[in-house]
C-alpha cells in the first residue's frame, strides 16, 4: 500500500520550519512521487495552505461542523488524484486533541479508503523544555502575568507532558507505526529537517530538492527574557483585554522592539529549578515508554539533554527589583509598544477585580480540566 504520513507535531518542537519546507517543495514533489496537499477551503490566502490546520480545527470542533466534511472531501479528493505513493499530512496540534473526537480513526479510514496506509511522525523535546517553550509562547500572546515558575506549579502535571498517551490513539491506528525525532538528538548532529527526512526514509527522494537555506530553517524564533517581562508587564496592565486582532500581532511587536535595540540575544529560560526535578520525575514512566515505542531503547540514550545555560527570567522577588538598566530596557520596550497600538493604562479600580476575575476563572477552568474543550489539558 502507500504511505500516508501525519506529523502530529508536538507544539514547538520544529513544525513550523519542517511545514515550510514541505510548502515550499511543493510545486516539486510531484517529481519524487510526494503529494503535500492544499487543503484549505476556496479563496483561502496562501497562508493557509502551510500546514493542515484548517483540516485539524474542523475535525476537533473550532470550526462549523459543516467544514470537516468540505476539509475531508477536499482530502479525499486529493487522494483520488494523485500518483504519488506518499502523501504527508502536517499539524502540531493533532498530538494534543481530545481522544475523545476520534481523529486518528477519521483520518485512518479516509487514507484506506484510497488504498494509503497511515503512519504517524511526532517530534519532541523534554518535557521541562517544552514547558519553557509553552510559556515563553504565550508571553508573545500577552497572556501570562506571572512568573515562570507559577506557570510550572499550575500545568507541570498537565497530560500535555504524557507523550506516550498523547501517541497511544495514533500509534493504535496507525498500527503501531511510529517515527519520533527529538529537538536534539544524541546520535546526529544534522538538522531537524534532515533528521526527519531521514527517519521516514525520504532523505534520498528528498535530498536533492533541499537547499542550504531549508536545511537551515528555523521559523518562529522565541522571545527572550526582556521581551516576556514587558509582555508579564503589559498583562498585568490589562493590555490583553485591549487587543483587537490576533494577539500574536502585540507579541511579534514586544520582540521586534526588543530585538531593534540589540537584546535578547538569547531566547527566554525561566527560573525554576526545583520544578524541573519534579516534572522530570513525573514524566519518567512516560518518556521511557514513549522511546521504547519510538526507538525500541531508553529515552537518554536519544535525547540530548538540556544544556547547563543559567536561566535568564527577569522575575525580581517581592520587594525587590531589576537593575537600574534592564528595568530603563523593558519600560521602552513596554512603551514603544504602547504607542504603536494606542493601548490605555487602566484605571487600577478597574484593572485590579478584572485581573481577579480572571485568575479566578482560570482556576476553576483548570480545576475542572476545561481550559480548552478540544486539547488535552
Amino acid at each position: 500500500m502507500r504511505r500516508a504520513i501525519v506529523h502530529i507535531g508536538m507544539p514547538r518542537t520544529g513544525s513550523t520550519s519542517f511545514q515550510e519546507v514541505l510548502a515550499g517543495l511543493r510545486p516539486r514533489l510531484g517529481e519524487a512521487g510526494l503529494l503535500y496537499p492544499e487543503l484549505a477551503g476556496p479563496g483561502a490566502p496562501p497562508a493557509a495552505n502551510v500546514n493542515h490546520q484548517p483540516l485539524g480545527e474542523a475535525l476537533d470542533g473550532r470550526r462549523p461542523r459543516g467544514e470537516g466534511r468540505a476539509a475531508l472531501d477536499r482530502l479525499d479528493a486529493a487522494l483520488a488524484g494523485t500518483g504519488a505513493d506518499t502523501v504527508i499530512l502536517s499539524y502540531e496540534d493533532f498530538s494534543v486533541q481530545r481522544a475523545a473526537f476520534g481523529v486518528p480513526e477519521i483520518l485512518r479510514g479516509a487514507f484506506a479508503r484510497r488504498g494509503f496506509r497511515m503512519e504517524v511522525l511526532m517530534m519532541v523535546k523534554p518535557p521541562f523544555a517544552f514547558l519553557n517553550s509553552a510559556y515563553a509562547h504565550r508571553a508573545q500572546l500577552v497572556r501570562e502575568g506571572g512568573s515562570f515558575g507559577d506557570y510550572v506549579r499550575r500545568h507541570g502535571g498537565s497530560a500535555r507532558l504524557d507523550y506516550r498517551a498523547l501517541v497511544a490513539p495514533w500509534a493504535e491506528a496507525a498500527d503501531g507505526r511510529v517515527t519520533a525525532v527529538p529537538l536534539a538528538d544524541l546520535r546526529s548532529g544534522a538538522p531537524l529537517v534532515a533528521r526527519a527526512l531521514a527517519a521516514l526514509g525520504l532523505a534520498e527522494r528528498l535530498g536533492p530538492l533541499l537547499g542550504a537555506q531549508d536545511l537551515a530553517r528555523a521559523t518562529n524564533r522565541s522571545s527572550g527574557p526582556v521581551a516576556v517581562e514587558a509582555s508579564r508587564r503589559l498583562h498585568r496592565l490589562g493590555v490583553h483585554r485591549q487587543i483587537v486582532g490576533h494577539p500574536r500581532t502585540v507579541g511579534h511587536a514586544i520582540d521586534q522592539a526588543a530585538w531593534a535595540r540589540g537584546l535578547d540575544p538569547e531566547s527566554f529560560r525561566g527560573d525554576a529549578p526545583a520544578a524541573r526535578a519534579a516534572v522530570e520525575a513525573r514524566t519518567a514512566e512516560s518518556r521511557e515508554r514513549f522511546a521504547r515505542l519510538a526507538w525500541g531503547t531508553g529515552w537518554d540514550a536519544v535525547v540530548a539533554p538540556e544544556g547547563a545555560r543559567a536561566a535568564n527570567e527577569l522575575a525580581p522577588r517581592a520587594g525587590a527589583a531589576l537593575p537600574p538598566g534592564t528595568e530603563a530596557e523593558v519600560a521602552a520596550v513596554m512603551r514603544d509598544v504602547m504607542v504603536r497600538f494606542g493601548f490605555r493604562t487602566p484605571a487600577p479600580w478597574l484593572s485590579g477585580p478584572a485581573a481577579r476575575f480572571e485568575a479566578a476563572a482560570e482556576a476553576l477552568l483548570h480545576a475542572a480540566g476545561l481550559e480548552s474543550r478540544w486539547r488535552v489539558c
